[in-house]
Parts: structure tokens; C-alpha cells; sequence
């Protein structure tokens, strides 16, 4: 059992990464974490290079993220929520998922070999009575 986790935290030491640690402990098989805030990967650019071939003229780290989505079994998300959102960071990982899209219904193809279950960790901060913005 293979499972890709998209950390979108910026904070190595914050709540999202405390939840991480505690359910990669629970994990049966092995696990790649993509750190949003720490690795080398642009946004799409909306250049439709995916529109009419295989993959993303993009060549960074993401090319890896994509051969562990072809072999894994699980994906799961992890972020804080900032102004009731994903961060900024963790969106430009999922803006390059352009790819997968463009495949199912532009050129008509299966974008991955088997399906995946899926499942997200979010955490929000209350604001408490009085506190301000």
C-alpha cells in the first residue's frame, strides 16, 4: 500500500504536521510527502501543452509527484485553512492536477492506470469571542 500526502503547510513544526506525524504512524506501507512550501514546483501556466500531449512542459519536481500518482493507492491532503482556503502554496501543486483533466476530456484517455482513495486533514484556528482580525 503506497500513499502520496500533500503537506500545505508552511510551519515544519505546526498543527497540520503534528496530525500528519500522528496518522503516517498509522500507515500501512510506505509514503511520499510532497512538502508544498519546500519543494521546487511552479503553478500551471496555463500554456495547454497538456490539451494535445502527455504531461506538462513544465519539467520540475512535479514530474515525480506524477509517477508516484500512477503507483500509489491513497492520496491525502493536509493543510491549515487561511481566510477559509487551502494555502496559496498547496493550490499551485494542485493547479498542475491541469494535466489529469486535460487527459480525460480533451484528448479523450485514461489519465491514471487505477484508481485512488482519497482523504484530507484540515485545520482551522477559532477566533475566540473579542479576538480581532
Amino acid at each position: 500500500m503506497k500513499t502520496l500526502i500533500w503537506n500545505g503547510s508552511p510551519r515544519k513544526n505546526g498543527d497540520t504536521v503534528s496530525l500528519l506525524e500522528q496518522t503516517v504512524n498509522k500507515l500501512n506501507g510506505e509514503y511520499k510527502i510532497v512538502n508544498a512550501y519546500f519543494c521546487k514546483v511552479s503553478p500551471c501556466m496555463d500554456c495547454r501543452f497538456c490539451w494535445s500531449k502527455a504531461g506538462c512542459s513544465i519539467k520540475d519536481e512535479m514530474q515525480e509527484v506524477y509517477a508516484y500518482i500512477q503507483e500509489c493507492d491513497n492520496i491525502l491532503l493536509a493543510s491549515p485553512i487561511y481566510f477559509s482556503e487551502l494555502t496559496g502554496k498547496l493550490l499551485d501543486l494542485g493547479s498542475r492536477l491541469q494535466t489529469y483533466y486535460s487527459t480525460r476530456f480533451f484528448r479523450k484517455e485514461e489519465p491514471v492506470s487505477k484508481s485512488k482513495k482519497g482523504a484530507v486533514i484540515y485545520r482551522r484556528r477559532r477566533r475566540t469571542h473579542g479576538q480581532s482580525l
